[in-house]
């Protein structure tokens, strides 16, 4: 079978990615999810005349005299429930957010006035409406304040908090379920042998899905067809299910046999692309099968550029900043038959002049695709065409963001 491109493998991936079930969530579980609704203000906000500083509740006509004064009102108390009134030649010493007394006219700051507890002398210019934000004026009842199709943000949340919704129908994310196959491996917290190794990628895997939001389950199966399909019933129930290792060419790389054992329908299996040859593509319906490499730096990419897509498509969540263009630091050699993804760290250049955006590359000297401690770093993925050839330093070079990275 023909290597798949990069590019054409992506768009197979959110040409099969289906669109997203409503789902009522509650306000603590909505931040980064898509609205499914318009969310409308219930009242007026401030649903009152709010006192913006810390001062006196007076009238305009008293520039400049003496006004006794009548009371206090804070946030949160009801001058009316008081008994408290703004007169002429009167003052009520009123706290920043509380409710303006019937008869303000203006909100004359403490620093502006001399009182002594029972009287205040008032400054010479009153300004009408100084000083107190009218009701209303930040939102009026029955305004659209986030619209559908909008993702929740802190303050987004803030808004319904403020509108008294604990719930609020947005496009549910997927559930992701990740099984890592492998006799080599121990569990993160077991013995490792001579001849074994912990799981990184069920870690790894799980991290990245996090990050995009998901709750994650994370499964184990042994080198054999029946482990790995009785992983795949354990988590029928999954929208997403990554499958870590086992997808290449060799006598023990069962997934693809797994998955037809299923009637799976494979998309594509390989891409032209190192690391990550072996990504595997496949669905049951409406749920999505990857099959990703067991060598961790094909198994993070393979996540970064083609099952996170295909996550935020689902969710409707706008894809992030792709990349851009930087300046190599040191010479990169590059030896592949196939588009390159070399990890790097990508940075401002500091010695670009001041204003100028200029990115500055320093590629990770990873060993091979397994070498994942010298990529620990690395923050971006420098995208190089196929080839035998020495990009020299300070050569322009294409890279893609890991994550959120910017």
């Amino acid at each position: 079978m023909r290597w798949m491109d990069p590019d054409r493998a992506l768009e197979l991936v959110l040409e099969h990615t289906p669109t997203a079930m409503v789902r009522e969530v509650s306000l603590e579980n909505v931040f980064g999810l898509v609205l499914a609704e318009d969310v409308v203000s219930d009242r007026d906000y401030p649903p009152f005349a709010r006192a913006m500083m810390d001062g006196y509740a007076v009238r305009v006509a008293d520039a400049g005299r003496r006004a006794s004064v009548g009371g206090i009102v804070a946030a949160g108390q009801d001058p009316r429930a008081l008994g408290l009134e703004v007169g002429s030649g009167q003052a009520i010493e009123i706290m920043t957010g509380a409710p303006c007394p019937l008869g303000t006219e203006a909100v004359v700051m403490h620093e502006e006035a001399v009182g002594d507890g029972t009287s205040v002398q008032l400054p010479q210019s009153i300004r009408a409406g100084q000083h107190i934000a009218p009701q209303g004026s930040d939102c009026a009842a029955h305004t659209v304040v986030l619209e559908a199709g909008q993702q929740l943000t802190a303050l987004g949340i803030a808004a319904l908090a403020s509108f008294g919704r604990r719930k609020v129908r947005v496009l549910a994310p997927p559930s992701l379920a990740i099984i890592a196959t492998g006799n080599e491996l121990v569990s993160e917290d077991g013995f490792a042998g001579a001849v074994e190794i912990r799981d990184a990628n069920g870690p790894m895997l799980a991290a990245q899905a996090r990050a995009l939001g998901l709750e994650v389950a994370l499964h184990r199966a042994r080198d054999s067809v029946e482990s790995i399909q009785q992983a795949l019933a354990h988590t029928s129930e999954a929208d997403i299910v990554l499958l870590s290792g086992g997808v290449s060419a060799g006598r023990y790389d069962l997934v693809p046999a797994a998955l037809l054992g299923i009637d799976a329908e494979v998309i594509f299996h390989r891409v032209a692309q190192k690391p990550g040859k072996p990504l595997l593509f496949a669905r049951t319906g409406p749920r999505l099968l990857f099959g990703l490499p067991g060598n961790p730096l094909g198994s993070h990419l393979c996540f970064q550029r083609y099952v996170a897509a295909s996550v935020r498509q689902w969710m409707g969540v706008p894809a992030p900043h792709v990349g851009g263009t930087a300046r190599l630091a040191s010479a990169l050699d590059v030896l592949s038959d196939r588009v390159l993804f070399q990890p790097a760290r990508v940075e401002l250049d500091p010695r670009c002049e001041q204003g100028a955006e200029q990115w500055r590359a320093v590629p990770a000297r990873t060993q091979s695709s397994a070498d994942l401690f010298s990529a620990a770093a690395a923050n971006a993925y420098l995208r190089l065409p196929p080839g035998e050839y020495s990009v020299p330093a300070a050569a322009p070079v294409d890279f893609e963001w890991i994550g959120e990275a910017r």
